[in-house]
């Protein structure tokens, strides 16, 4: 007990993993507003609570546990399989502790967040997952299987960001580390996409500007966030990461986390 809990001290407080998690999380809220998600908000929350659009305006206290249960079930649901993918893909990135592989990984990184733009003349992920598609119960009994396939179907938007953050996990394992460390910066994604789900359906009431912004400036965080995520592989592929980690290390020297 003593060494796993030494264990994740010294991975949350490690500078590598505390900034990678930081762009992690913010890419998989990007994700969440890009324009392949937002408009399909409000009939995830209907699907995975069982609940019409009037049920959900209500905000009736019953209805609130269905979309809190409903939207934590559905966040899992994704969760799972993209921590596994992180965990191979930095398992995998063990062996490649050499600095041309990080560089080779850093512009993957880049491409994959310029694709996450739109800025590139191809499209890498055209096809779209509807929930029509499949047979899937409504309601929190179908909340995680809806999940599951909102995840592996790689909604358009999705998949690029995806992409992105399991390469960088892979990064910062092979720059030292265990593998563990791409499966959190995965399952951070994760919680980055599925949380808006959940706190939209339980403020639904109150949500229509919000979702109207986000329709309406959608476009402009997907382009934010891609260029984030270009920036953060051209500094992995040119070495500024490591250069930037050094300098953000003596910031959290004293720091002690409350577990």
């Amino acid at each position: 007990m003593i060494e796993c809990a030494n264990a994740v001290c010294a991975l949350v407080t490690d500078a590598n993993v505390l900034l990678a998690a930081a762009v992690a999380f913010a890419a998989g809220v990007v994700s969440f507003a890009s324009p392949c998600v937002v408009p399909l908000v409000p009939g995830y929350l209907s699907y995975m609570t069982g609940l019409s659009g009037a049920e959900l305006a209500t905000g009736q206290g019953h209805n609130r546990l269905r979309v809190l249960g409903g939207g934590l079930l559905f966040t899992l649901g994704f969760a799972v399989p993209f921590t596994l993918l992180g965990l191979v893909g930095a398992t995998l990135a063990v062996t490649l502790q050499h600095r041309p592989w990080q560089i080779a990984m850093g512009v993957l990184v880049a491409i994959l967040g310029l694709a996450f733009t739109g800025l590139l003349p191809f499209d890498l992920l055209e096809r779209e997952r509807r929930i029509s598609d499949v047979a899937i119960d409504r309601g929190m009994l179908g909340a995680m299987p809806l999940g599951f396939v909102f995840g592996v179907g790689w909604v358009p938007c999705v998949g690029p960001a995806l992409g992105a953050i399991l390469t960088l996990g892979a990064a910062t394992t092979a720059a030292g580390g265990t593998p563990v460390r791409g499966a959190v910066l995965a399952f951070v994604y994760a919680l980055g996409l599925g949380l808006p789900f959940v706190l939209f359906g339980l403020a639904f009431h109150h949500a229509g500007g919000a979702l109207g912004f986000l329709r309406r400036n959608a476009r402009a965080f997907q382009v934010g966030g891609g260029l984030m995520l270009t920036a953060v592989g051209v500094a992995i592929a040119t070495g500024l990461w490591d250069l930037f980690i050094d300098a953000l290390r003596p910031m959290i020297q004293g720091f002690e986390p409350p577990i």
